[in-house]
C-alpha cells in the first residue's frame, strides 16, 4: 500500500488540477505496486481529465479488481465505480455504462445513501435514451421497475411502475406494428404466395414473442387509475383477440378462453368497448335467440346506438317476434311500468328496414344474420331469408376456422330457418336439400321443435302423410300450446282421407285461437278453411249445402282474413263445380290469384278461360306469374307443370330457345313425366341445334307415350339433320304407318330420300342415291294428288330428276311414266311456257320425251319440274327467288352434261340466275351462279357478279374458286392464284380449290407439284365432283407415260378407282373411257379395257358420221391403235393386227397420229409374229423403226423377230442392229441383255465376257429401276450357269456384294452354291421381311429355310404359289424318311 505521504502528495497535485504530475506520481507508486486501489483510483480520475478515456477505464478496472481481492472488505468502494460510470459516460457506452451506474446505485443502496443511489439510477434513462437504441432503452426502464434490485430502496423517489410500463408499452406497440408492416410488405413480393397468408405468418411470429400481454398485466396489477386500467384492458383484449387469430390451431382454445374471460371483465364493468361486447354475444352458442342476456343486449344497445348489429338488436327487440319481456320502468310513485313501444316503431316495415340497415352496417355479424332471417320468416320473404341464412352459415364456417369454436347450437338454428325458407321458396324446387338439413339437425337432436316441424310440412307436400302427421305431433308435444302445429297435424289426417278425425281436430284448434292480430286471424282463417276442405273431401253430399256444407267455412274463413286466398279458390271451383255460376267463379279465380299468383288451381282454371276466349297474352301472363310464384298451392296430387311448360311455348314461337329449354326443364323437374314438356323441350333443343340432346329427349318422350306419332316425327326431323337419312326415313315411314297420308310426313319423307340421294351421290353410293331418287318421285306422287301447290314438292322432283344426271350409268332406272305422271297431275298447260322460246321446254316436252335420249329426257323433266315450282311459290318474294335459281340452275346442269353441250340451256340459265337477282339481290349464291353462267360468254359481267358475291359473303369458298377460274381464262394466272389461296384459305376441304392452283402449276409447267396437288384435291374431293376426278387421273397418266420404268400397281389403285366412278357418273364420255381402258392396260385388265375401248370406237365413229370433223378423225384412230394394243394382250392376235392395220389406214401422215402410227406398227409386228407371218412381222418392225427413227425399244423387238426367224442371214442382221444399236445408245439396257442372251445361245464369249461387265456395272447403279435389276440378275444366274459354272458363284457374289439389300440376290446365291448355304436362305428371308417385297417374293424366302413351319407362313403369304407348298411336300418327306430311317 502506497505511503500516507505519496497518497497526500497525489491529492494535492490532483487538486490542483495538476493532473500530468499526479498521473506521474500514480505511476510511479504502481510500478511498486501496482493492485494498490487508491492509486489506481487516482491514476484514473488525473487520465479521464486529460481525456485519455480508454486508459482510466482500465485503471477504473483494476481498482475495481483490487478492491474485489480484499479478503478484509466490508463492502465495495463506490469511489472506482463512481470513476468508471463518468468515464463510460463520457466514451458513450451505453450497456457498460448501465451496468456500471447500476452496480454503483446497489454499493449506494448498501450504504443506504439514498440521495447518491437516486442520482445514480436518474442518469441512466436520459443517457440512454440520447445514446443508445430502442432496446436499450426498454432494458434502461426495466431496471425502474419492481424487479429491478434498486426498486424497494428507492421506491417513491423513482417514477411509479405504470408509468414506466405505460413508456415500455408504447415503444414496443410501436415496433411490433412496424415490425409486422414490414414484413408484411417484404414477404408479399415472393412468388407464389397469398396475401392472407402472409399477414397472418407474419403476425404469428411477431405476436407469438411479443412481451406486451406481460407488461398489460403488469400495469394492470400497479396501477390505481381506472381510465388508465380500462384503456390497459382493452388493449389487452385486442392484443389477445389478434393473436387468437393467428396462432396454431391446438393453441387456439386457451387463448380463445383468455380472450373470452377479458371480453367478460369489461362487459360485467360496463365499459364500452364494442370487441368485448361483440365477443361475449356473437360468441354465445344458443338454440334461441332468447337464450341470451337481454339486459347485455340493451345495454349494448345503449353503448353502440349507431353499430350495425345494435340497430338490427333494437328492432328485434321492438318485434312481436322477440322473446324477451317488455322492459320496465318506475314512475313518479315508484310503481314499475311497463314500457310500451312507439307506434311507429311497430311497423314491420320499418322494422325489417332498420335490420337491413343493421346488416348492411355488419356484414360479419353472425347474430344480425340470425336475427334478419328469422325475422324474414313470418313475412314471407323466403328467397331472401334464403340469402341471408347461407350467408350466415358461411360466416359460421369462417369464424369457427378463425376462433375454433364450433357453434353447433347457432349452425343449427341458422340450418332449420335456411331450410324452412326453403320449403315455401319455389317448392318443391328446394325440398330435397332442406329434407337432407332437417334430418341431420334431428340426428344431433331428436327433440328440435323447428326441425320435426319443417320435416313434416316437407312430408307432407310429398303426399306422406302418416309421417308428416306423426312428425308434427311430436313437435306439438313439445310446444303444446302452438295450435299452428296441432292445426298442421290435424291436416295431415284430413289430407290421409281421416275427413271426420281431422275435422274434430281441427275445430278444437279452431277454437284455442282467440286473439285478435294480425297472425291469429291468418291462423283462425286457414284452420276454417281446411275444415272446409275437410267436409268437400269428406262429404260430397253436402258440397251444395250453402248452411252446413263447405261454403259456409269459407265464407268463414273470409270474414276472419279477407286476403285468404285459398277461400277465395275453393269458393271459385264451388261456383264453377256446383253452382255453375262462370262469371262469379272466375271473379273468385281472380281475386285469388291476385292476392297469391302461387293458387295454382285458380291460376290455371283462369287460365283455361281465357285460352276459351282466345286471349294468349293473359294466358302467357298468368302462366309466368305462377311460374315465378316462390310458394305455391295446388289440389293434393296434382303436378304443377303447366305453367313452365306454357311459358315454354311461348319462348318456343317467339324463338328464345335458350329460355324454352330452361322452361321446359323447370316444368319437368316438377313432373318428370310430363309428354308435353318432354316433346317441348326436345323441340327447343332440336331449334336450337343441340341435336343429340334432342334425340335423347325424343327417346324419351316415346317411352312416356309409345302410341303419339309426334315424337317420332320430331326424331326423324333430329336425324334428318343429323345427316342420319336411313334413320329419318324409318321415322318416317313408321309415322306414316300410325298417320298415314299425313302431308306434312309426306313432304319430310320426300324432302329427307332427297336429301339422301344428293348425299349418297356425294359419297359415291350411287346405285343408293338412284333407289332414293326412285322412292322419293313416288312419295312425290302421293303428295300431288293432295297438294299439287306446294313448292317444297317441285323442288323435291326437280332435284330427283337431276340426280340422274350425275349418275348416267343408272339413267336407265329413271321412272319416265312415273315422272310424267306427277307432271301432269292437276296444272295448267301455261306453266310450263316459261321461257320456253330459249330452251324450248315446254308443253310438248312430254309428249315427244320417247324422241330423246335418258339424259335429255331426266333434265327437261326436272326443268318441268322447277318451272311449276315457279307457278307454286308466286306469293312467297324469296321462294319465288329460290324457284327461279332453281331452274337456272336445272338449266346450267343441261347445258353442261349434254354431249353437245347446247347454248340454249345456258341462255335460259343467264336469263333464269338474272330474275332470281331482282327479286333478290341480297343473296351471293344467286350472284355466283350468274358469274359462272356467263364466264365465258361475257368476262366482264361474269367478274362483275362473282365480285358482288364475295362483297356480300367474302368467306365462300366457292365464289373464290369460281373468280379463280375466270382469271385462268383470262390468262392472268397470279390473281387467279390469289383467288384459290383465299379460297383454301376460306374452306381447307373444298376441293376445287387445290384443282384451280393444279391445273395453274401444271400451265406453267410445274408437273410434279400438279400432280401433289390433284392427288391432294381427290383425296378430301366428294364423290360427286367429276373434274377433280378427271383431272387427278389425266395427271397421273401424263405422270406415268413419262417414266421409263415402270409404275408401282398401287400408285394406278387411285387414277382407276377414280375413273371407275367417273365412268358410272358420264358413263358414254369417249375421253374419260379412253383413259380408263389406258389405265387397264396398264395393269393388265386387258378384258374391262377392251369392252370400254369398244364404246369409245363406236361413239366416236358415230360422231364423225355426223360431223366428219378431223379431231374426231384422230381420235377414232387412237382407239383404235389403243385396241389393237389390248386385242394383242389377250392373245387376240388377228383382231389385233386388224385394228392397228385399220388404225394405219386412218392416220395417213397426219403429224399429230404419229405415235399413233408407230403403237399400230409395233402391234402390227407383234401380231404377225405371234401368227407366224414373220415377213409381214418384219415388215411392220421396219415401218416402225423408220417411224421412230431407230428408237432402240424398236430396234430389240426387230431384233427378237429376226432372231426367231431362225436363218443365218436374219440372225446376222439381228446381232448387227444390236451392235449398232448399242454404239448409238450406250446406255440402253433392253439391248444390251439382248446380246448378253444372243451371245450365251451363241456360245459366244468374247460377247458374254462384254456384256456381263456392262450388266455388272449396271447392278452397282442406284439409277436402274428393280425390274430391270431383276432382269440383269436372271440374265447373269443364266451365264454362270450355261458358259461359265466355274464362275457361277463368283457372278452370284458379285451380285450380294452390290446389292446386299436384295433378296433375289441372296436366293440365286443360294441356288448357284454347289452345297445348300443356309446362311445365304436366312439372309434372303431377313431382307425380305425387313424390306419392301411382293408377295411372291416374299413366299420363295420362307421356302427356301427347309423347315415345315417356315413352308406353312409361305403359303400363308401367297397360296397361289407353287414354291410354298414345293416346300412343305419336300419337307414333309424328309420328315418322314427321317421316321422311317430311326
Amino acid at each position: 500500500m502506497a505511503s500516507k505521504a505519496i497518497v497526500k502528495a497525489i491529492t494535492v497535485a490532483l487538486k490542483a488540477e495538476d493532473w500530468k504530475g499526479a498521473e506521474d506520481k500514480c505511476r510511479s507508486v504502481l510500478q511498486f505496486n501496482p493492485t494498490d486501489y487508491n492509486v489506481n483510483t487516482f491514476l484514473g480520475l488525473a487520465l479521464f481529465r486529460q481525456g485519455q478515456f480508454d486508459e482510466a477505464e482500465v485503471c477504473y478496472k483494476e481498482a475495481i479488481a483490487a478492491e474485489a481481492q480484499k479478503k478484509d472488505r466490508k463492502g465495495d468502494n463506490p469511489n472506482a465505480w463512481s470513476g468508471l460510470v463518468n468515464v463510460l459516460e463520457a466514451q458513450k457506452k451505453v450497456d457498460e455504462y448501465m451496468e456500471a451506474a447500476m452496480k454503483l446505485a446497489v454499493i449506494y443502496r448498501d450504504l443506504d445513501d439514498r440521495t447518491r443511489c437516486q442520482t445514480a439510477v436518474d442518469k441512466i434513462t436520459p443517457f440512454v435514451k440520447e445514446n443508445g437504441s430502442k432496446e436499450q432503452y426498454k432494458r434502461a426502464l426495466h431496471l425502474l421497475l419492481p424487479e429491478s434490485p434498486i426498486f424497494d430502496f428507492l421506491e417513491g423517489r423513482i417514477p411509479h411502475p405504470s408509468f414506466t410500463l405505460q413508456k415500455l408499452i408504447d415503444i414496443i406497440e410501436a415496433e411490433e406494428k412496424e415490425k409486422i408492416n414490414k414484413e408484411i410488405a417484404s414477404r408479399r413480393s415472393r412468388l407464389g404466395v397469398k396475401p392472407g397468408q402472409v399477414k397472418r405468418e407474419v403476425k404469428r411470429e411477431v405476436l407469438g414473442a411479443s412481451p406486451l400481454e406481460n407488461l398489460y398485466h403488469q400495469i394492470l396489477n400497479w396501477s390505481d387509475d381506472e381510465e388508465l386500467r380500462r384503456t390497459i384492458d382493452t388493449k389487452l383484449l385486442q392484443h389477445g383477440y389478434d393473436k387468437l387469430l393467428v396462432v396454431e390451431k391446438e393453441k387456439k382454445d386457451a387463448e380463445r378462453a383468455k380472450v373470452y374471460k377479458w371480453a367478460e371483465g369489461l362487459v360485467i364493468l360496463k365499459y364500452p368497448f364494442e370487441l368485448a361486447w361483440k365477443i361475449v354475444i356473437e360468441w354465445r352458442d344458443c338454440e334461441s335467440i332468447g337464450e341470451h342476456d337481454v339486459n347485455i343486449l340493451r345495454e349494448y344497445i345503449q353503448f353502440f346506438p349507431e353499430s350495425g348489429l345494435s340497430k338490427a338488436l333494437s328492432a328485434y327487440l321492438e318485434s312481436e317476434l322477440s322473446p324477451f319481456p317488455i322492459p320496465v320502468e318506475i314512475d313518479e310513485d315508484g310503481n314499475p311500468v311497463a314500457k310500451e313501444p312507439a307506434a311507429e316503431e311497430g311497423s314491420p316495415d320499418e322494422l325489417i328496414d332498420a335490420m337491413i340497415e343493421g346488416l348492411e352496417k355488419s356484414p360479419n355479424s353472425i347474430l344480425c344474420h340470425r336475427i334478419v332471417a328469422e325475422y324474414y320468416l313470418p313475412l314471407d320473404e323466403y328467397e331472401q331469408a334464403i340469402n341471408v341464412s347461407r350467408n350466415a352459415q358461411k360466416l359460421i364456417t369462417a369464424e369457427s376456422a378463425r376462433i375454433n369454436l364450433p357453434f353447433p347450437k347457432n349452425t343449427d338454428a341458422i340450418t332449420v330457418i335456411l331450410a324452412t325458407a326453403q320449403i315455401h321458396y319455389q317448392s318443391p324446387k328446394y325440398h330435397p336439400e332442406a329434407r337432407a338439413a332437417f334430418e341431420d339437425v334431428l340426428t344431433r337432436k331428436s327433440t328440435y321443435g323447428a326441425a320435426l316441424v319443417g320435416l313434416g310440412l316437407i312430408l307432407e307436400e310429398q303426399q306422406k302423410y302418416e309421417m308428416a302427421g306423426d312428425l308434427l305431433r311430436k313437435a306439438f308435444v313439445l310446444d303444446p300450446e302452438n295450435a299452428k302445429i296441432r292445426a298442421e297435424a290435424a291436416w295431415c289426417d284430413v289430407l290421409m282421407g281421416k275427413h271426420d278425425e281431422g275435422k274434430e281436430e281441427l275445430e278444437r284448434c279452431a277454437a284455442l285461437v282467440g286473439g285478435l292480430d294480425p297472425r291469429s286471424r291468418d291462423l283462425k282463417a286457414q284452420i276454417t278453411w281446411r275444415i272446409g276442405m275437410a267436409v268437400w273431401n269428406g262429404h260430397e253430399d253436402l258440397r251444395a249445402d250453402r248452411k252446413n256444407g263447405p261454403y259456409s267455412f269459407f265464407i268463414s274463413a273470409l270474414h276472419n282474413n279477407q286476403n285468404f286466398a285459398p277461400a277465395y279458390t275453393s269458393l271459385g271451383i264451388y261456383y264453377e263445380d256446383i253452382a255453375n255460376d262462370t262469371a262469379r267463379a272466375n271473379k273468385c279465380f281472380q281475386k285469388a290469384f291476385e292476392l297469391s299468383a302461387g293458387e295454382v288451381e285458380a291460376a290455371e282454371r283462369l287460365a283455361r278461360s281465357f285460352a276459351d276466349s282466345k286471349e294468349w297474352e293473359l294466358v302467357e301472363i298468368i302462366a309466368r306469374r305462377v311460374a315465378e310464384a316462390d310458394q305455391k298451392r295446388s289440389v293434393p296430387g296434382k303436378g304443377m307443370s303447366w305453367p313452365h311448360s306454357a311459358i315454354g311455348v311461348v319462348e318456343l314461337n317467339a324463338q328464345n330457345y335458350a329460355l324454352a329449354i330452361q322452361s321446359f326443364q323447370a316444368a319437368l323437374r316438377v313432373a318428370p313425366n310430363d309428354y308435353n314438356a318432354w316433346v317441348g323441350l326436345g323441340e327447343a333443343y332440336a331449334s336450337s341445334g343441340k341435336w343429340v340432346a334432342a334425340t335423347k329427349v325424343f327417346v324419351q318422350a316415346e317411352k312416356i307415350d309409345s302410341s303419339s306419332w309426334f315424337p317420332k316425327y320430331m326424331l326423324a326431323n333430329v336425324n334428318r339433320e343429323l345427316g342420319e337419312y336411313e334413320a329419318a326415313c324409318a321415322g318416317y315411314r313408321a309415322v306414316l304407318d300410325l298417320q298415314p297420308g299425313e302431308y306434312g310426313v309426306l313432304v319430310a319423307l320426300g324432302e329427307t330420300l332427297s336429301a339422301s340421294a344428293w348425299h349418297d351421290v356425294e359419297k359415291g353410293y350411287f346405285g343408293r342415291a338412284v333407289n332414293a331418287s326412285v322412292e322419293s318421285l313416288q312419295v312425290a306422287e302421293k303428295i300431288v294428288k293432295e297438294r299439287p301447290d306446294a313448292f317444297n314438292l317441285w323442288k323435291t322432283v326437280g332435284d330427283c330428276c337431276l340426280i340422274f344426271s350425275w349418275v348416267q350409268s343408272l339413267i336407265e332406272k329413271f321412272p319416265k311414266e312415273l315422272v310424267s305422271r306427277i307432271l301432269s297431275e292437276d296444272f295448267d298447260i301455261s306453266e310450263f311456257d316459261i321461257i320456253a322460246d330459249i330452251d324450248g321446254v315446254g308443253p310438248n316436252t312430254l309428249e315427244e320425251a320417247e324422241q330423246l335420249d335418258d339424259l335429255t329426257i331426266c333434265l327437261h323433266m326436272g326443268i318441268l319440274a322447277y318451272k311449276r315450282g315457279i307457278y307454286a311459290s308466286a306469293d312467297d318474294r324469296h321462294a319465288h327467288a329460290v324457284a327461279w335459281f332453281n331452274l337456272g340452275c336445272a338449266e346450267y346442269r343441261a347445258y353442261a352434261s349434254l354431249p353437245a353441250r347446247p347454248m340454249k340451256y345456258r341462255h335460259a340459265a343467264i336469263r333464269c340466275f338474272k330474275r332470281t337477282i331482282k327479286l333478290e339481290p341480297g343473296n351471293h349464291e344467286f350472284w355466283n351462279a350468274l358469274g359462272v353462267a356467263t364466264g365465258e360468254l361475257n368476262a366482264k359481267v361474269a367478274q362483275h357478279a362473282l365480285v358482288r358475291a364475295l362483297y356480300i359473303n367474302e368467306k365462300n369458298a366457292r365464289v373464290w374458286v369460281n373468280l379463280g377460274a375466270l382469271y385462268i381464262l383470262m390468262g392472268d394466272m397470279e390473281i387467279a392464284n390469289q383467288a384459290f389461296s383465299k379460297a383454301q384459305s376460306a374452306d381447307p376441304e373444298y376441293a376445287l380449290a387445290w384443282v384451280g392452283q393444279a391445273i395453274i402449276a401444271q400451265m406453267l409447267g410445274e408437273t410434279q407439284e400438279a400432280l401433289e396437288l390433284y392427288g391432294h384435291a381427290f383425296e378430301i374431293s366428294e364423290s360427286s365432283s367429276i373434274l377433280v376426278k378427271r383431272q387427278f387421273s389425266t395427271a397421273t397418266f401424263d405422270s406415268i407415260t413419262k417414266l421409263d420404268s415402270s409404275t408401282a400397281f398401287s400408285s394406278l389403285l387411285g387414277p382407276i378407282f377414280a375413273l371407275q366412278k367417273l365412268q358410272e357418273q358420264i358413263s358414254s364420255e369417249p375421253v374419260s373411257l379412253r383413259l380408263n381402258a389406258l389405265f387397264n392396260e396398264r395393269v393388265q385388265e386387258f378384258t374391262p379395257a377392251a369392252a370400254r375401248l369398244e364404246i369409245v370406237c363406236n361413239t366416236v365413229e358415230q360422231r364423225y358420221e355426223e360431223t366428219e370433223s378431223e379431231e374426231d378423225l384422230i381420235r377414232y384412230a387412237q382407239a383404235k391403235a389403243d385396241l389393237a394394243r389390248v386385242r394383242l394382250g389377250l392373245k387376240e392376235y388377228e383382231a389385233a393386227a386388224e385394228n392397228a392395220s385399220l388404225a394405219l389406214d386412218l392416220s395417213g401422215d397426219t403429224e399429230a397420229l404419229k405415235n399413233c402410227r408407230l403403237s399400230a406398227h409395233l402391234t402390227a409386228g407383234l401380231a404377225h409374229y405371234y401368227l407366224g407371218a414373220m415377213d409381214d412381222s418384219l415388215e411392220m418392225f421396219k415401218a416402225a423403226l423408220t417411224e421412230s427413227n431407230e428408237n432402240p425399244d424398236v430396234v430389240c423387238l426387230l431384233s427378237q423377230v429376226l432372231w426367231a426367224k431362225g436363218g443365218d442371214e436374219e440372225r446376222d442382221v439381228a446381232r448387227d442392229q444390236l451392235f449398232a444399236c448399242i454404239e448409238k445408245h450406250p446406255d440402253h439396257l433392253q439391248s444390251t441383255l439382248l446380246l448378253g442372251a444372243i451371245g450365251v445361245l451363241d456360245n459366244n464369249e468374247d460377247v458374254v465376257d462384254a456384256v456381263m461387265d456392262d450388266l455388272q456395272a449396271v447392278c452397282g447403279d442406284d439409277k436402274v429401276d428393280q425390274a430391270s435389276r431383276e432382269k440383269v440378275d436372271k440374265l447373269l444366274s443364266l451365264i454362270g450357269q450355261l458358259m461359265k459354272p466355274d464362275q457361277n458363284i463368283s457372278i452370284a457374289g458379285t451380285s450380294v456384294f452390290l446389292r446386299p439389300f436384295s433378296s433375289s440376290t441372296w436366293s440365286k446365291l443360294l441356288t448357284a452354291s454347289p452345297e445348300p448355304s443356309y446362311h445365304a436362305a436366312d439372309m434372303a428371308l431377313k431382307v425380305a421381311v425387313q424390306g419392301k417385297v411382293d408377295a411372291e417374293e416374299l413366299c420363295h424366302a420362307f421356302s427356301q429355310i427347309g423347315v415345315l413351319s417356315y413352308d406353312q407362313k409361305a403359303i400363308m403369304v401367297a397360296p397361289w404359289k407353287a414354291d410354298g407348298w414345293r416346300g412343305m411336300v419336300a419337307d414333309i418327306n424328309s420328315a418322314n424318311a427321317a421316321t422311317a430311317a430311326g
